[in-house]
């Protein structure tokens, strides 16, 4: 169909459709079509799909090692709560070892002591019967001597008197004692 216009005297055709030339142009189109399609669609389809793989193959990779990381700082977190529980129970044990071993001591310092204690009184009462043995013998040798001297004298006051004084400065010579 044409339209034709009328311009200074002669006639323009302003549209005109031309059916060859149309079906040509489609054809065209679709030859077009068909080989950008062969040559350049599927390969950039192809380029993306591959693309996308390797993207969800990261996206994967990096979740993976997210989980793993977060498994890995649970378990860290359940070491550290074990050996902060452990480390109690062994400063717990240690004091409470401590606390026995110190009673043990105790009861074998006082054990110790009452001990000593009772073999110096042991050791204070032989030195004593000691001590009062030797006055004794002391006395009783004293008392001897005394008895040969009164003995061999007649007993005179002077005598006495003279006697004591000779006891006393042997005493104090430290002959008897």
């Amino acid at each position: 169909m044409t339209h034709l216009l009328f311009a200074e005297g002669k006639f323009l055709e302003v549209i005109s459709v031309n059916f060859w030339q149309m079906i040509i142009s489609i054809l065209n189109l679709v030859i077009l079509y068909l080989i950008l399609k062969k040559f350049l669609f599927k390969p950039v389809k192809k380029t993306l799909a591959e693309r996308r793989r390797q993207v969800d193959d990261l996206y994967g990779s990096a979740e993976a090692a997210k989980e793993e990381a977060e498994s890995a700082r649970a378990e860290y977190t359940a070491r550290l709560d074990r050996a902060d529980e452990s480390a109690r129970e062994i400063v717990a044990r240690a004091t409470t070892r401590a606390n026995e071993r110190a009673e043990e001591i105790v009861e074998e310092a006082k054990t110790e002591a009452e001990r000593l204690k009772k073999r110096a009184d042991e050791e204070i009462a032989q030195e004593r019967k000691k001590a009062l043995n030797e006055v004794k013998n002391e006395i009783s040798d004293i008392s001897v001597e005394i008895a040969e001297k009164v003995v061999r004298r007649e007993i005179r006051e002077e005598d006495h008197r003279e006697m004591i004084d000779e006891f006393i400065r042997d005493l104090e010579d430290g002959d008897r004692v």
